[in-house]
C-alpha cells in the first residue's frame, strides 16, 4: 500500500507503469521504491501518459493491431490517476481531521509541565510512530520528551541520548531552518546524512523524519519531530503539513498554559500580599489627632550589595539571613512557576542541587513552602517597584 490508509495498491501502480514500458519503448518505468506516497505515483502516471500519449498520436497506422492495446493502456492511465487524485483528497480531509482530533488530547493541559506527555502521544495520533518534543533555550537544541509506543525503553534512550549532548543550533544543523524560516522540514538518509543529530539519530535508528517548530511572540521556543519507523516509509509533503500545522495549533496552547503559569504564580503573590494586609492592625489615631501607624512587620527586601559586584541586588531574609546570588537565581526561577528540573536545567545544574538551594530559601526567608517563597518573592518586587520605593 502507499500508505496505510491508501485504498490503491503500489502493486497496481508499478504494474500498469511495467505494462507501459513493455509496450512503449520511449517509456522507462521508474523503480517500485520510488512509488513512495500519492506524489510519486501521479508524477509516474504522469510521465507515463506523456511518452503513450505522443507514441499513439503520432502513429501512421491508427488501424494496426496494437492500436486498441495503447488506447486502452492511455484510458487505464487516465483512470488509475483519477483514483489516486480522489484518494489522496479523501486522505487530506482525513489528515485535518485527525490534526484537530490530536490537538483535543492537549487542550485540557494546565500548565506547561502537565502539556508535554500528551504532546508526545498527540503526535503518535496523528499517525507517526515515534515523537520528540524539544525546547530552544539560548540557541540549544534540548529535547523534553520521547514517545515510543511500542517500546518505552528505547523513548528513555533517546532522550538520554539527546540530553546528555545539547546541539548548539548553527547552520551545520538542518534544523537551523526551522529556526530562520519558521517552516516544517522533511529529512531523508538520516543515518547518512550531514547535519543530523547524530547521537539521536545513532540510537533511534531513523531513516528519515519529519519536523515542525513551536513559535511563540515571532520566536521558534521549540521543535515536533516525528518519524515512520514501524511504517517502514518515508513522510512526505502531507506529513510535512499535517504536523506543521499540528505544531501552530499547539503552540497557541503552549502560549495559554504559559499565561496560565504565570497568573498561578503572580496570584499566589497577590494572595500572601492580602494575606498581610488582612493581618496588618489598622491605623490608629491618636488623642491629638495625629495619624500613628505601627511599624510594620519586618519582611525581606532588595538592597544594592556594596561589593566588588556593583548593582548586584542582595534578599535579606529573617534574623539577618542573607541569600547567596544563586539563591536568589533559584527563588526568581522558583517565584515564575518553575519546577526542580527545569530550574537545575535552566542553571545547569543537578536536581539535587536545587532542592537545597530551595531547602535553605525556605529556611532564610522563614517560610514553609514553595507557594509562599514565591508570594515573598512577588512582594519585594512590588516594594522595589512601587513609585514610593523608587521615590526614596
Amino acid at each position: 500500500m502507499l500508505r496505510n490508509d491508501v485504498t490503491v495498491d503500489v502493486d497496481t501502480v508499478v504494474g500498469l507503469l511495467d505494462e507501459v514500458g513493455a509496450v512503449f519503448d520511449s517509456f522507462d518505468p521508474p523503480a517500485p521504491s520510488q512509488i513512495r506516497d500519492h506524489a510519486s505515483a501521479r508524477a509516474a502516471l504522469d510521465d507515463a501518459w506523456q511518452h503513450a500519449f505522443t507514441a499513439v498520436t503520432s502513429q501512421s497506422r491508427p488501424d494496426s493491431g496494437d492500436f486498441p492495446r495503447r488506447m486502452g493502456l492511455l484510458q487505464r492511465i487516465k483512470q488509475l490517476d483519477q483514483e489516486l487524485l480522489v484518494d489522496m483528497l479523501r486522505h487530506r480531509d482525513s489528515a485535518f481531521d485527525r490534526v484537530r482530533d490530536a490537538l483535543a488530547l492537549v487542550s485540557g493541559a494546565e500548565s506547561g509541565e502537565t502539556l508535554l506527555k500528551p504532546a508526545v502521544a498527540a503526535i503518535c495520533a496523528l499517525g507517526f510512530d515515534r515523537a520528540i518534543v524539544s525546547r530552544i533555550e539560548d540557541s540549544t537544541w534540548l529535547p523534553e520528551r520521547v514517545y515510543v509506543e511500542r517500546d518505552e525503553q528505547w523513548a528513555r534512550e533517546i532522550l538520554e541520548a539527546g540530553g546528555s549532548t545539547p546541539q548548539v543550533l548553527d547552520y551545520s544543523l538542518v534544523e537551523t531552518e526551522m529556526v530562520r524560516r519558521k517552516v516544517g522540514i522533511v529529512v531523508r538518509d538520516v543515518q547518512d546524512r550531514p547535519g543530523v543529530h547524530r547521537p539521536i539519530a545513532s540510537v533511534s535508528k531513523s531513516r528519515s523524519y519529519v519536523a515542525a517548530p513551536l513559535v511563540a511572540g515571532g520566536d521558534v521556543v521549540g521543535f515536533l519531530h516525528a518519524d515512520l519507523y514501524y511504517q517502514r516509509r518515508d513522510p512526505h509533503e502531507l506529513d510535512r503539513r499535517m504536523l506543521t500545522l499540528f505544531a501552530e495549533g499547539l503552540s497557541q496552547v503552549l502560549a495559554r498554559t504559559t499565561m496560565t503559569d504565570r497568573l498561578v504564580s503572580l496570584s499566589a503573590g497577590l494572595g500572601r500580599l492580602a494575606d498581610v494586609a488582612a493581618k496588618a492592625p489598622t491605623q490608629m489615631i491618636s488623642l491629638s489627632g495625629a495619624a500613628s501607624v505601627p511599624q510594620a512587620p519586618s519582611v525581606p527586601s532588595w538592597e544594592t550589595a556594596n561589593s566588588a559586584h556593583d548593582g548586584d541586588r542582595v534578599i535579606h531574609g529573617t534574623h539577618g539571613a542573607v541569600l547567596t546570588r544563586r539563591e536568589v537565581e533559584v527563588l526568581r526561577l522558583l517565584a515564575s512557576g518553575a519546577t526542580n528540573g527545569r530550574i537545575a536545567k535552566h542553571l545547569v545544574v543537578s536536581e539535587g542541587t536545587v532542592k537545597s538551594h530551595v531547602k535553605n530559601i525556605l529556611r532564610k526567608l522563614g517560610v514553609e513552602n514553595r507557594v509562599e517563597a514565591a508570594a515573598r518573592w512577588h512582594e519585594i518586587e512590588n516594594r522595589r517597584t512601587s513609585p514610593s520605593a523608587a521615590a526614596r
